[in-house]
């Protein structure tokens, strides 16, 4: 029987984590999971899928109110309230879409704090992502993801990012118990402006190798 395995990737934004999780997806054949994990857990509720983009990887308050929960209140409704839904729920039902994708194989997940979710399983690795200020920017830049880049300075940029991160930083927080960026919480800690891409994707799968888990 083929060995399940996991690789989780926390990353800063900007640093390549999404690149180099796709890198890996298609290095073993296993599926990679980002933004599509909202589209999942939305399918598995019932609930529309914006509904969860709005706390995705967000500080914010526990409920969703105000404007949005004014646009989406008929759908809220059928859930048994009309001023919002409640954050920790929402976590929860993402929480069971890794779980419910896990049990049916191998996979590569990219935030949304599936290092913790998974800290149970077993063949896990968990991963994160840094890179210099500069090395961020200059990715985005030529992704064309910094919107209105031409208003800003690259140190404004940096700034931007920086903010941006405290965000994932907060949502991870709070939800494990652990410190999002901090080599404690993980198993690996790479810099892919030192290491490149391909740098950390080679870490990366050589360990996976090591253990046995894939060939």
């Amino acid at each position: 029987m083929e060995t399940k395995f996991y690789i989780t990737i926390g990353r800063e934004k900007g640093a390549g984590g999404l690149e180099i999780a796709q890198k890996l997806a298609q290095e073993f054949g296993i599926p990679q999971y980002d933004k599509q994990l909202l589209d999942e857990a939305a399918k598995e509720s019932g609930l529309c899928k914006e509904v969860f983009a709005n706390i995705d990887e967000k500080r914010g308050s526990k409920f969703i109110s105000g404007f949005f929960s004014g646009i989406m209140g008929s759908l809220y409704s059928e859930y048994g309230t009309s001023s919002g839904i409640n954050r920790e729920e929402l976590f929860r039902i993402q929480s069971e879409t890794i779980i419910k994708i896990a049990n049916e194989g191998s996979a590569v997940f990219v935030g949304r704090c599936a290092d913790y979710i998974l800290r149970e399983r077993d063949n896990c690795l968990n991963v994160f992502i840094t890179a210099k200020g500069e090395d961020k920017v200059e990715r985005l830049l030529a992704c064309n993801k910094i919107p209105n880049a031409e208003k800003y300075s690259k140190e404004e940029m940096i700034e931007l990012l920086e903010k941006s991160d405290s965000k994932r930083k907060s949502y991870y927080d709070y939800f494990t118990y652990k410190q999002w960026g901090a080599a404690s919480s993980y198993d690996v800690c790479l810099n892919s402006s030192l290491l490149g891409i391909d740098g950390c994707v080679k870490v990366i799968s050589d360990i996976i190798r090591s253990k046995g888990w894939s060939k």
